[in-house]
């Protein structure tokens, strides 16, 4: 049978806070009579899985449950539609992630439900496999509507595949979908693709549309959205097809035979092949050499502190990097790092920043400095503690950017029951960009959240948690600074969003077009030029008066280049305006000669008439004197 589907899909919103971005919680399709496709909002969760409702004349069968805990922001349950008592509600997973069992706790204990646990031993015995995950089941939801189970664990442990006999849909959860194929264990997964592949081809199955569980492609092959993304207005459509399924296949063979060393991430029009870290190649010894650059601030634990590593920007893929670590000082003075709020400057003598990621680094020496008191610490020795926080590698792939502002949390020491401080680090993916760090305070009364009260401030103070500013713009001039503005913590099941104050900025860096550089490695040319954001001052749009370049003007933001074509262009429309002006007079001046002409052929015009009248009326006269002589006679 011919399956028709949608191609376009609720996508989000440019603004997750506007009234009506999330009333509409859930997007669905119908295929067909028996069966449906639900989405869940990106703005109540970004995650916007999608979920599979098949019925039969006894059983319906849900697959997955969404990633929102409460049945008022995600109504799940209310979804399933059973109409009479006598059907049977299964409620089955994809895989055992919270974005697809968040749900499940608006099944529990509901009569006709059977709500099966994502876990292998619960799904082996449901649906009879001996032997995970090479065993084979069938599930039959009544006489006329059979499925196939298939294990293909690799994305997650339990990870499950459905075909449907009746409509030849195949269901691959996050095993394949169109986006970046997370894969936790690279040999399960290559061995799993391959066996799905083989039980279709052996079996002679039609397959006529492959449906995952998320959309993260754009329309542009081989460009996703990054993780996160709450507006996806150009994503790509859902199904995959067999075709692209061997082509997946295909990929993950030829890494397989090629060793583990020569094993990388792969980007197809469709899909993009992501191991985790721990599934690649470690990167390259000895890579990044230099002296780098940290700031340190104190940490909600007392013996340690929070190091932030401030990228550089020199090459074309740089990271962004938060780990804990402890310090040894051999002066008085250490005492001083633990004061709150105080941030260090860390110059590091020459180290590899690439074997700092792959843990070859387990310490490192430096030299501290504090800009605000100028204190400075020598012999300081950063004894790091893995593993990191945050790893972001920037520019790693070609993607699109964040619309709205985004940063990642790190809890401080002094936060309380009623006062929740914060460090917030801009998340960055993409370069030139800002970096930015700023420290702000959360009042848990002015959060609203599905979670208990009491584990709110739990939830908030977990470090790597992010924030989502969606009435802001991802740019430096709506960076945070002061004031007030309210943010939605991502990935959160049950959709906390919170008021924050902010209290000081502790450091910004803002990188600009302006240096061209050559990269050996990459063979191409980039430009940046690094300022502190106290002198770009942005925001105000205030001139930086400090900052001066010989080849600039206006103290940094314009090139005498802008100027020379700015000069030009003013030049042209000058001469476009006196021609214009030209024109327009001439036209004037040949609008008042016309008019005179007219008036003196107007006062003509009657003297013409007047002496035609007297040339007419003397020749009457002539001819009636004629006529009288002529009768005199």
């Amino acid at each position: 049978m011919s399956i028709k589907l949608r191609t376009s899909w609720t996508h989000g919103s440019k603004n997750c806070f506007k009234e009506d971005a999330r009333r509409r919680y859930i997007d669905e399709f119908s295929i067909n009579a028996d069966t449906f496709v639900l989405r869940e909002n990106k703005c109540i969760n970004y995650e916007a899985p999608f979920l599979y409702l098949l019925f039969s004349s006894r059983t319906v069968l849900l697959i997955d449950t969404g990633a929102t805990v409460s049945s008022v922001s995600f109504p799940i349950q209310q979804k399933q539609g059973r109409q009479r008592q006598d059907m049977i509600l299964v409620v089955i997973h994809s895989h055992n992630h919270r974005d697809h069992t968040a749900g499940d706790v608006q099944f529990q204990s509901k009569n006709f439900t059977t709500l099966i646990r994502a876990s292998v031993a619960a799904i082996s015995r449901f649906f009879h496999l001996e032997n995970w995950p090479r065993s084979i089941g069938t599930y039959a939801l009544d006489y006329q509507r059979r499925l196939v189970v298939i294990p293909i664990p690799g994305h997650e442990m339990s990870s499950l595949a459905f075909y449907d006999c009746s409509t030849g849909l195949l269901f691959t959860g996050d095993s394949f979908y169109p986006g970046r194929l997370y894969i936790s264990n690279f040999t399960a997964y290559v061995q799993s693709i391959s066996r799905l592949v083989e039980f279709i081809e052996f079996n002679n199955l039609y397959v006529t549309a492959i449906l995952g569980t998320h959309i993260e492609m754009t329309q542009t092959p081989q460009i996703d959205y990054p993780t996160g993304t709450t507006y996806q207005p150009n994503e790509r459509q859902l199904d995959l097809s067999f075709e692209q399924l061997k082509e997946l296949n295909y990929e993950l063979q030829n890494q397989w035979k090629n060793g583990f060393h020569q094993r990388h991430r792969a980007f197809h029009n469709a899909f993009i092949i992501d191991p985790n870290p721990s599934e690649l190649p470690l990167l390259s010894m000895n890579e990044h050499f230099s002296n780098h650059q940290f700031l340190l601030l104190s940490s909600t634990n007392s013996d340690h502190v929070l190091i932030f590593y401030m990228p550089m920007f020199k090459d074309l893929v740089d990271f962004q990097l938060v780990f804990l670590a402890k310090v040894n000082n051999s002066t008085e003075e250490s005492f001083l790092l633990s004061e709150e709020n105080h941030a260090w400057t860390i110059e590091s003598h020459p180290l590899s920043l690439n074997n700092l990621i792959n843990g070859n680094l387990t310490s490192f020496s430096a030299k501290l400095h504090q800009n605000d008191t100028e204190d400075n610490l020598e012999n300081i020795t950063i004894n790091i503690i893995h593993p990191f926080l945050t790893i972001n590698q920037l520019n790693s792939s070609e993607i699109e950017p964040y619309q709205s502002l985004r940063y990642i949390s790190y809890p401080l020491l002094n936060s309380t029951k009623l006062q929740i401080h914060l460090y917030l680090l801009h998340q960055l993916r993409v370069q030139p960009h800002f970096d930015a760090l700023v420290h702000v305070m959360i009042d848990p009364t002015n959060c609203t959240s599905d979670i208990d009260r009491n584990q709110l401030n739990k939830l908030i103070e977990q470090n790597g948690n992010e924030w989502v500013f969606h009435e802001l713009e991802n740019d430096i001039i709506h960076r945070l600074t002061s004031g007030y503005a309210t943010a939605q913590l991502l990935g959160d099941i049950y959709s906390t969003i919170c008021t924050m104050q902010f209290i000081k900025e502790v450091q910004c860096r803002f990188f600009s077009d302006y240096e061209t550089l050559y990269n050996d490695s990459s063979k191409q040319l980039f430009h940046y030029q690094l300022n502190t954001c106290q002198l770009v001052k942005m925001v105000q749009r205030e001139v930086n008066t400090n900052y001066r370049d010989e080849d600039k003007v206006f103290h940094g933001f314009l090139p005498i280049w802008a100027i020379v074509l700015f000069g030009i262009a003013i030049l042209f429309i000058m001469m476009f305006l006196a021609g214009l002006i030209c024109y327009l007079i001439g036209c004037l001046q040949s609008q008042q000669d016309s008019a005179n002409n007219m008036r003196a052929s107007m006062l003509e015009q009657p003297l013409l008439i007047d002496n035609n009248q007297l040339q007419t009326s003397t020749m009457i006269s002539n001819e009636l004197s004629q006529k009288s002589r002529d009768h005199r006679f």
